[in-house]
């Protein structure tokens, strides 16, 4: 959508009395206030026009946009498509003295041909997007959006998605049914004249039943309030309770099983017993069999607790693709146009800042079922194997890379798991098993972004697709993989070189080796190299030998109690000083240059790097926590790889930065890294170094 700023703008550029002309352009370029300058870019379109010399032309003039940061801000929370395109820029900045003398707090110009584009100041920022004619016939958008998400219209779209995946999708009911039942449902009962419930056993349900799933967020509701299985509950749960004495959000998940004519539901706080340990680690260790045998799951996806719901009234303008009269030949004839980012990015406004998003174990809870209902607070949105979906893209999210007007089939690539909505791009890769691991490592890109109430639970709350992930290694011929804290031995040493973007934090008591992402809170990267580049990579460390210990001694996907990482290689002694920042990095708190690289015995220096004017040589250690940062740090290059750009190649060395706890083991406080214009360089530093053995606990 557009806010009304950004749409009564563009609809009345002819029409000085509708949006204000705040300067010309040249006025603009001559003014001496400092401010963003024209974009050359931008420029050079507006000399192309035959009507550029009419005095109204568009082309001419600067336009009032916001007249208040928090009018613009306000655009940005109703999801705006244009707006939300500077909502990061724009956060922290003040507002622009040449905007402000015009009297606004951003100001925008517009070219008509050969594309139709907007382009806006605000702050120091500027930048701008093309705008299309829109198509009526597009079955790729949908404009037709109800007032809630609770409704018939909202539920026919459901219901489209639904039978289309059931009687249509061969990769999404593959097997057909199971058999499996978990330890506990939820039955419902809608005979009577008040809806009820039960909490039922295994041995009480058909095998041959079909449930749904439900992901939430628990809030923070105190013990007293949310009724939960326990061991003084589970009798009274044991019984008919009328389904108005559950929390909103799981009594609209009734309606909705009750809809769709299943009779069960497994919901986590009233099908695992929540005053036992035993209980919990038993459950949670068979997530993979809970939600891949369910019929579909429904996610809360914009409930911030247990009593938010399934359901939301909406604007449809704020949700629906704004279309707005483009006077492209003048102010005669407007078209109907809308922006490009409409199609196949501007779900992302209402789908990545809804608060399930950010739940850890949503992960696997959406990853593992057959397909995946999500309600979110202004739409709702579709997963399955074979696509996604949302009410304004009812065909595919990935509409902008499908041809206009284009009924047929998308193709889905060939992954092991489905495609989650905005997870990070999966690449494909040559074989399977390549294939596998890449899928992996982006699906742990989105998880290790996450949050969890019980930091304890990082390990757990992956723990089903780890075990999906292993099942699949066996059947493709991996039977000696190990699973390690996170961390699979095949990709070892590789997969020890991710990195923090922003500085992380640890958890009070031990989670995970330091080695591990696992051991780190915060927003990580933890693909830092690609399967499909392995050909290109040179190892620079080898493994001796790698374990960690479960807590529970049959779940090696689940808790560990400890972790040690054996590597033979090259280790040298960093000398840190401050970051100094360049085109190469974004400001990082805890990331320090090295100074010089040493012999780690004797000392002896092995290379000092320069740190201005032109360096050949740059490096590096970007601290995991701001605790760790230290002016010096044990660095262990692990991998080595060739990069060209505009013509120029670097060799691109990437490690971990360690200290020594005791004689001869370290833990993992950093990531290592350096780039050198010349491939003799690395190999001389490396030639001098200590090749050695490394304990890292």
């Amino acid at each position: 959508m557009l806010c009304n700023v950004c749409r009564e703008g563009l609809e009345g550029i002819w029409d000085s009395s509708k949006t204000k002309r705040v300067c010309t352009v040249d006025e603009w370029k001559d003014s001496a206030e400092p401010g963003p300058e024209v974009d050359s870019r931008f420029v050079s379109k507006t000399i192309i026009f035959e009507d550029i010399e009419r005095p109204d032309a568009p082309e001419r003039f600067v336009f009032g946009h916001h007249a208040t940061r928090e009018s613009f801000l306000q655009s940005i929370d109703q999801g705006c498509v244009f707006c939300n395109r500077f909502a990061l820029l724009e956060k922290d900045a003040e507002p622009n003295p040449k905007i402000s003398r015009l009297g606004y707090y951003s100001v925008f110009e517009v070219v008509r041909k050969p594309t139709a584009f907007m382009h806006m100041h605000v702050g120091n920022q500027r930048g701008g997007f093309d705008m299309i004619p829109h198509d009526f016939s597009d079955v790729q958008l949908n404009l037709d959006i109800s007032p809630s998400t609770g409704d018939e219209a909202t539920w026919r779209i459901i219901q489209g998605w639904i039978t289309e995946c059931v009687e249509t999708h061969a990769s999404c009911n593959r097997g057909g049914p199971t058999g499996y039942i978990p330890s506990r449902l939820v039955e419902l009962n809608n005979t009577g004249a008040e809806p009820m419930f039960r909490v039922v056993e295994k041995h009480q349900v058909d095998s041959q039943s079909q449930y749904l799933t439900l992901s939430h967020c628990w809030g923070v509701a105190s013990a007293k309030e949310r009724l939960k299985l326990t061991r003084s509950t589970v009798e009274l749960l044991s019984k008919e309770q009328q389904r108005s004495t559950l929390p909103k959000t799981f009594q609209d998940a009734l309606e909705v099983a009750g809809r769709l004519g299943i009779r069960y539901i497994w919901i986590d706080s009233l099908c695992i017993f929540q005053d036992s340990v035993e209980d919990w680690r038993a459950e949670s260790s068979s997530m993979q069999e809970v939600y891949g045998n369910a019929f579909m799951s429904i996610a809360a996806l914009g409930a911030e607790k247990d009593d938010g719901g399934l359901f939301f009234s909406r604007d449809p303008d704020e949700v629906k693709p704004t279309v707005f009269n483009f006077g492209v030949d003048g102010p005669e004839n407007p078209q109907p146009y809308r922006f490009e980012l409409e199609k196949g990015w501007a779900w992302r406004l209402s789908f990545e800042d809804e608060p399930l998003t950010k739940r850890g174990w949503v992960v696997q809870e959406r990853l593992l079922p057959r397909r995946v209902l999500h309600f979110g607070s202004k739409q709702v949105f579709w997963e399955c194997h074979e696509g996604a979906r949302c009410e304004t893209h009812p065909k595919t999210v990935d509409c902008s890379t499908v041809p206009e007007n284009d009924e047929d089939e998308v193709s889905e690539p060939d992954h092991a798991w489905k495609d989650l909505i905005g997870a990070p791009y999966r690449p494909r890769c040559k074989d399977d098993i390549s294939q596998l691991f890449s899928d992996w490592y982006s699906l742990q890109q989105l998880y290790s972004n996450c949050n969890l109430t019980v930091p304890s639970d990082k390990l757990v709350a992956l723990s089903g697709i780890a075990k999906d992930m292993k099942r699949r290694l066996a059947a493709l011929g991996c039977q000696d993989t190990k699973y390690l804290a996170g961390v699979w031995s095949q990709r070892l040493p590789q997969a020890l070189v991710w990195n923090v973007r922003t500085a992380g934090r640890r958890p009070d008591g031990y989670r995970a080796p330091s080695w591990s992402w696992a051991a780190i809170d915060g927003n990580l990267n933890v693909h830092d190299w690609s399967p499909s580049r392995d050909s290109d990579m040179e190892i620079l460390a080898s493994v001796v030998g790698a374990r960690t210990t479960p807590m529970k001694p049959q779940d090696e996907t689940g808790e560990v109690c400890d972790g040690p990482i054996t590597l033979n290689g090259i280790l040298l002694a960093a000398n840190l000083g401050p970051y100094v920042k360049t085109d190469l990095h974004i400001f990082h708190a805890s990331r320090r240059d090295v100074v010089d690289l040493r012999h780690h015995k004797d000392g002896t220096l092995l290379v000092s790097i320069q740190r201005d004017g032109h360096n050949p040589i740059r490096s590096g250690v970007t601290f995991d926590t701001s605790e760790d940062v230290s002016t010096q740090a044990i660095c262990l290059p692990i991998t080595k790889t060739e990069s060209t750009f505009n013509g120029v190649t670097t060799w691109y060395v990437a490690g971990i930065a360690m200290i020594e706890v005791d004689d001869e083991t370290y833990r993992r406080v950093g990531h290592f890294d350096m780039r050198v214009e010349r491939e003799k360089d690395t190999q001389s530093i490396f030639e001098k170094a200590a090749l050695e053995q490394v304990n890292i606990i």
